[in-house]
């Protein structure tokens, strides 16, 4: 029996007609990739949600740090402060408020250390439609956790110091 021909992407030398094959990915991404709800991501990235930059930055690092769907993300407290910068202690408190929120959501344990992933309202690993039987079991997320503080001194404070 005949084999099927075999097509391929490639480049041609027009001068000596020699013929290089291109390399395809079965993706557009090499890896897990993750579906997003865009309106909600970026009003929790506006002043107005309340979040501060730590928590903005410690809930994005759990979006993608996660590569299976719904899977908890498996480091420990103290690992995941190394690499962000920051104390085992800071995270916590950052990490307590974002659960509070239900941003991150508790997915399991071993001992005394408790692993998070993010609700599937803000990221999600899988198909769309994986996705949609996700969040049916899941209440939305705050999107405000708190009223943005300003951070800028007020005249009443300057005039006291003067």
């Amino acid at each position: 029996m005949a084999q099927a021909a075999r097509k391929y992407l490639g480049l041609v030398d027009r001068e000596t007609g020699e013929v290089e094959e291109v390399q395809r990915t079965p993706y557009a991404f090499d890896g897990p990739h993750i579906n997003v709800e865009i309106r909600r991501n970026r009003e929790l990235a506006s002043a107005a949600s309340g979040l501060t930059d730590r928590e903005f930055r410690v809930l994005t690092w759990y979006r993608y740090a996660t590569e299976q769907a719904q899977g908890p993300v498996m480091m420990t407290g103290t690992d995941i402060a190394k690499e962000l910068g920051m104390s085992p202690d800071a995270l916590g408190r950052v990490v307590r408020t974002l659960v509070k929120a239900r941003h991150l959501v508790k997915a399991g344990s071993i001992g005394r250390t408790t692993f998070y992933r993010t609700t599937p309202h803000l990221a999600f690993i899988g198909s769309g439609y994986e996705h949609r039987e996700a969040v049916k079991d899941w209440n939305p997320p705050e999107l405000h956790v708190r009223e943005p503080r300003d951070k800028r001194r007020s005249k009443k404070q300057e005039d006291e110091t003067s």
